[in-house]
């Protein structure tokens, strides 16, 4: 077992939690983290972020926008720009920009300047859906 800390610049999602394991979206591509990990910083990618509290079966997750994750012997900090939880996220607002962004690529012309910026939008809410749909049905 290891500690696992979430925090954002407005909030703190999770401190200090016993986890068995966590997966992170690096920047290069996923990164699933275990006990005795090898200590290491890296930086972040975004996508959705799983861990597996101690004693619990399911895996829980957050939708991270780029950051940082430090492994130590102690555990693993992940300092995101914006994380979210599935709970909190409006799956239907999220899928109605989606798609209007993307009707918006098709339709009109896009500088070059602005395409980075449209590709991380459109993976962000793409994560955001899967997150959002792995939630229970209410």
């Amino acid at each position: 077992m290891f500690k696992l800390t979430i925090v954002t610049p407005e909030r703190r999602l999770l401190v200090d939690q016993e986890v068995e394991e966590v997966t992170v979206p690096g920047f290069k591509g996923e990164l699933n983290i275990l006990p005795g990990h090898a200590p290491l910083i890296t930086t972040l990618g975004i996508g959705v972020m799983r861990w597996k509290l101690k004693g619990q079966e399911k895996q829980s997750q957050a939708v991270i926008s780029w950051g940082y994750c430090q492994v130590s012997t102690e555990g693993v900090n992940v300092l995101a720009n914006v994380a979210n939880l599935p709970e909190e996220i409006d799956l239907a607002a999220t899928k109605e920009q989606l798609a209007k962004s993307e009707k918006n690529v098709l339709n009109e012309p896009i500088a070059a300047t602005d395409w980075d910026e449209l590709q991380r939008e459109w993976i962000y809410a793409r994560a955001k859906i899967e997150a959002a749909e792995g939630l229970p049905k209410k």
